[in-house]
């Protein structure tokens, strides 16, 4: 199936589908194939989210859509294709009617990078390679191939979903072919990238929304790796860009947290400090009293008393 005739197809099954589910699912000529599944992203409204349950791939067939994935915001082009581990987290924020995402869902015994080769038969540069994707690939849980609809990466892919959708003698190892040569064709074309950022951009929403998902336990060099800096200069930027140290940030979202679990009855003192991640009480206690000028014992008994709450 052409290119073209493959979008087309594609387009049809959006445009004639009458369920409101956030996917359309595209079943496989033959029933019996296992390596994955394919899904088209429904053009019904809202934010899409989804939790990956396997190894996954996100292809922009057509357009471009807003996505929110692993806490990076992207603007997917036709032509580019996301890697996502298994618990992956993504929402599709924003898409036209006449976009086509599709979402290879691959069984759970599949491990992604195995088709970029057989690593003891590669040469060092190749090795040094191959150990970088990983690296990345376990770090931001994702790999970005800004490739175009036109690539030799892009053209693999659509060959892929056509061998899905038009079985034939060893569709298993062609699909496998095909995607050795697109992951290896976009190291070669340096489409591949962890985010679809240039020279490390800082921003701030980002930085808000990883401590966000990560107060409990954050430190700073797992969130300088996260974002691609040095430890030392990440600290520096964030001072210089924010106006407020790394340790400020963790320590109000932490605050906050810990104010919201004091309204809760049902939850102690000692395992608020432990919840928002601090590890002794005399120390929760001087922050909490620095940041809210009272301590959480005083906020908590203000709290029960307007929402009426009594425990005597």
């Amino acid at each position: 199936m052409a290119a073209v005739k493959l979008e087309q197809y594609l387009a049809s099954i959006l445009d004639s589908t009458k369920s409101d589910t956030n996917e359309v699912k595209i079943k496989p000529k033959n029933i019996n194939f296992d390596l994955f599944r394919v899904f088209l992203e429904n053009r019904n409204t809202g934010v899409h989210r989804y939790q990956t349950t396997a190894s996954t791939i996100l292809y922009e067939a057509r357009g471009s859509v807003k996505a929110r994935i692993n806490n990076q915001n992207f603007l997917l082009k036709a032509g580019n294709i996301v890697f996502l581990q298994r618990k992956s987290n993504y929402e599709i924020l924003q898409q036209g009617e006449n976009d086509i995402l599709v979402k290879l869902e691959f069984n759970r015994n599949f491990k992604m990078l195995d088709f970029l080769g057989n690593y003891s038969v590669m040469d060092s540069r190749e090795k040094k390679v191959f150990k970088a994707i990983t690296d990345a690939y376990n770090q931001k849980r994702l790999l970005f191939l800004n490739s175009t609809a036109l690539s030799i990466s892009a053209n693999a892919l659509k060959k892929v979903i056509d061998e899905y959708l038009n079985q034939d003698l060893y569709t298993r190892q062609v699909i496998l072919a095909e995607l050795n040569l697109l992951l290896i064709a976009a190291v070669r074309n340096q489409d591949l990238a962890t985010a679809p950022v240039t020279n490390h951009q800082f921003v701030q929403t980002d930085l808000e929304n990883y401590i966000d998902a990560h107060f409990t336990d954050i430190t700073l060099n797992d969130t300088a790796k996260h974002f691609g800096f040095n430890p030392n200069y990440f600290s520096s930027l964030v001072k210089q860009k924010t106006g407020k140290s790394f340790v400020e940030h963790v320590d109000e979202r932490r605050m906050q947290e810990a104010r919201n679990l004091l309204a809760r009855p049902d939850i102690s003192v000692k395992e608020i400090i432990a919840r928002v991640g601090y590890s002794g009480k005399s120390f929760f206690y001087k922050k909490f009293s620095e940041y809210y000028h009272e301590t959480p014992v005083q906020m908590r008994a203000e709290l029960f008393r307007q929402a009426n709450i009594n425990l005597k």
